[in-house]
């Protein structure tokens, strides 16, 4: 059956637009600054995440014959409220009733993050080359 050649005209069109839009939402996904947003943001909100496990009801505490950490990024916390006083004698982190012991070094998370975000661009730039 023969259709009129507006409506033809019109689907067309519609369909190139469809087609740009789909193209657009695609260039937005592999753009390289993009991937580097997203991936910044993941790591971002991983940090929030283990800051806020860590943290809620944590305290500072200071590590039997370990060098002081400060202005290295380093910090020790325990989880939960303060055991009762130590016997003497240093157990392992949670075999002596109380909580384990946990560290986390921000500057290797951030180094970890730069790397990732190199590491994605790179990959990317590459990608790029082979196509052009």
């Amino acid at each position: 059956m023969p259709q009129d050649p507006a409506t033809i005209q019109r689907q067309i069109e519609d369909t190139r637009a469809e087609l740009a839009e789909t193209i657009d939402a695609i260039a937005e996904i592999v753009s390289p600054r993009r991937v580097a947003e997203r991936a910044g943001e993941q790591v971002r909100a991983k940090a929030a995440e283990l800051r806020a496990r860590v943290g809620h009801g944590a305290r500072p505490v200071e590590l039997a014959g370990a060098a002081p950490t400060a202005g290295r990024g380093a910090v020790a916390v325990t989880a939960g409220p303060a055991p009762a006083a130590a016997a003497g004698g240093a157990a392992p982190a949670g075999q002596d009733g109380g909580p384990a012991k946990r560290t986390v070094r921000w500057g290797r998370v951030a180094l970890a993050a730069g790397a990732t975000m190199l590491l994605v661009a790179r990959t990317t730039r590459r990608r790029r080359r082979r196509r052009g």
